[in-house]
């Protein structure tokens, strides 16, 4: 019985590593986009994929959701656990940012789109489609 006990601190210790470098690696994906720096905004994303595919193969997203007591009580170390749900915590807030910036940068890039889109438009080198056109202005 000490055998799953004893490999199982090792491995909370590199899950909650995992994602502590997951919530690096989304911090310095922010820091990229702001820098208008997209190789390693790229390099970032690869990074997180990783990090994500990693998190994954160990279930442990699983055992977090569970009851907090039945958790603890399977626990050798509640802090170690109490560390963990923080560590979950604060990357649940850098992903709200991040789907925040994400989504304003779409809208952004969208905008900027349209504007190069429409920015030849109605002229031409053929005859103009209006009649001679004066402007004119009241005071």
């Amino acid at each position: 019985m000490l055998k799953p006990d004893a490999t199982r601190k090792p491995a909370q210790v590199e899950h909650l590593a995992q994602v502590r470098a997951l919530s690096l690696a989304i911090a310095s994906a922010i820091s990229a986009i702001e820098k208008n720096d997209l190789r390693e905004f790229e390099a970032q994303l690869a990074i997180q994929e990783r990090i994500c595919n990693r998190i994954a193969a160990t279930g442990w997203t699983a055992q977090l959701t569970g009851p907090q007591n039945a958790a603890e009580n399977e626990m050798p170390d509640a802090v170690l656990l109490q560390e963990i749900r923080q560590a979950y915590v604060a990357l649940a807030q850098l992903n709200r940012v991040y789907a925040a910036l994400l989504k304003r940068a779409r809208r952004s890039f969208g905008l900027i789109a349209a504007l190069y889109r429409s920015h030849g438009e109605g002229y031409h080198r053929g005859p103009s489609p209006l009649p001679n056109h004066t402007w004119s202005c009241e005071v």
